[in-house]
C-alpha cells in the first residue's frame, strides 16, 4: 500500500516541479525566487524512503526538469515519509508547516530553501482550488490562467524535460 501511495505522490511531485518550470517564466515572483540563483543549480525534491526523487535544474534557457534527480544537487529537500508528502501534496498542509513538523529534511542553504518555499506555495495556490489551500496558503492574485498551466504541464512536458 505504501509503495501505491508513494507512486501517486510521486505522480503529484512530477506535476509540482513541472508547474514551477513553467510558472517561473510567467510569474514574476515565483520567476524571482529563481532568478537569483547561479546557472546550473541543481534542486532535487523527493520522498524518503523509496527515494523518489524529482529534479529542477536552472539553465540559460530557464528551469528544467528531470526524472530521478540528480546525482550532487545545490539543494534537497526530502520528505521523511510518505504520509507526510501525502498531506503536501494534497494542500492538507503546507511546506513550511512540514518543515516545522520536521517532517522534511532540507540539505543545503536555508535561505535558498526559503525561496522555493515561497515559490511551491505559489505554484500550489495555481494547481489546488481555493477551497482546498484557503486553511494553508493565503489568497493571491494569479497572473496566468491556471487552465493554460495545467494543459503546459500536462501536454507539452517534452520542452521542460532535461537530459544529461
Amino acid at each position: 500500500m505504501k509503495i501505491k501511495k508513494s507512486a501517486f505522490c510521486s505522480l503529484i511531485l512530477t506535476f509540482l516541479c513541472r508547474a514551477i518550470a513553467e510558472l517561473a517564466k510567467k510569474d514574476s515572483e515565483i520567476g524571482a525566487e529563481f532568478a537569483d540563483l547561479p546557472e546550473n543549480f541543481k534542486v532535487n525534491i523527493g520522498i524518503l524512503p523509496y527515494g523518489t526523487y524529482i529534479g529542477v535544474i536552472k539553465t540559460a534557457d530557464g528551469l528544467k526538469v528531470k526524472k530521478n534527480g540528480f546525482a550532487n544537487p545545490n539543494l534537497s529537500v526530502s520528505f521523511k515519509s510518505v504520509p507526510s508528502a501525502k498531506k503536501v501534496m494534497l494542500a492538507q498542509q503546507n511546506l513550511a508547516q512540514s518543515y516545522a513538523r520536521h517532517a522534511l529534511i532540507v540539505g543545503g542553504d536555508i535561505a535558498i530553501a526559503m525561496g522555493l518555499v515561497r515559490a511551491i506555495n505559489k505554484v500550489e495556490c495555481y494547481l489546488f482550488p481555493r477551497f482546498m489551500t484557503k486553511k494553508i496558503l493565503p489568497k493571491i492574485k494569479k497572473q496566468t490562467s491556471t487552465f493554460i498551466t495545467y494543459c503546459k504541464i500536462t501536454f507539452c512536458f517534452g520542452l521542460y524535460k532535461f537530459n544529461d
